[in-house]
């Protein structure tokens, strides 16, 4: 056996020893309240700290290590807080997303002036969401006159649904959608008094219907008579029918 091998092995067992020794021998240890004798005796003081020094009578050393403490805590909140503010706005970010998501799905055909006034949410936030949904493939818009129609982009609706759902929104285009499908070859002149608008009136909404191409007209002598196409005759029964059961 080697010198340092013995010398390592004496060690351990000198401390085993020790601590054999100290276990066998027992003592108690009690608090000084418990031998009145001994505070009498003025052996033991127990009137408190001897004095009380200030923050700045402590070692240096002890003062640089808790200001430095309590930078690293404010360096840390710094670099936290914007962590903890990103974190809230994502989670408001997102649940405002999410309801617009939901309103254009239950609305088919709405425009950003719909979703804000609904929603309470300013137009330019709406935009915002509008267009990360655009990036995500979530929702689709339509052009239909001044308005950008929107709709859930889940292949739900076809290229006619889109169209005729946008301009059944309208009421007034409505009245005249289902008035020329009630009434095939009805005239401009007879729209006109129905519904009492005037002339003009009349021939913006047939003109934007054709551009549409969900009317056409047919030519009698001086009168033109409209008629819905064949092809989206009966998606708009359809649509009109879930609408109003809504």
């Amino acid at each position: 056996m080697q010198t340092a091998d013995f010398f390592f092995i004496l060690f351990v067992l000198s401390i085993f020893t020790a601590g054999a020794q100290a276990a066998t021998g027992g003592y108690t240890i009690s608090p000084h309240t418990d031998f009145p004798a001994l505070i009498e005796s003025g052996l033991v003081d127990s009137s408190g700290a001897d004095s009380t020094i200030t923050f700045w009578q402590l070692p240096l050393w002890i003062q640089i290590f808790y200001v430095a403490g309590i930078l690293a805590a404010f360096l840390g909140l710094f670099k936290v807080f914007p962590i903890v503010l990103a974190k809230v706005g994502g989670i408001l970010e997102n649940e405002n997303r999410k309801n617009i998501y939901e309103y254009i799905s239950q609305n088919p055909g709405s425009n950003i002036a719909d979703i804000s006034a609904s929603l309470h949410i300013n137009r330019g936030s709406v935009k915002y969401h509008l267009s990360r949904l655009g990036l995500e493939n979530r929702v689709v818009s339509l052009r239909a006159g001044k308005y950008k129609r929107l709709y859930q982009n889940s292949k739900t609706y076809d290229k006619y649904e889109k169209i005729i759902i946008s301009c059944l929104r309208n009421e007034t285009g409505k009245k005249l959608l289902v008035s020329i499908l009630e009434n095939p070859g009805i005239t401009n002149q007879a729209l006109s008094e129905r519904f009492d608008l005037s002339k003009s009136t009349i021939h913006w909404y047939l003109e934007n219907f054709c551009r549409l191409d969900i009317i056409t007209p047919v030519t009698d002598g001086k009168y033109k008579k409209w008629f819905i196409k064949p092809v989206v005759r009966r998606t708009l029964k359809k649509t009109i029918y879930l609408r109003d059961i809504h």
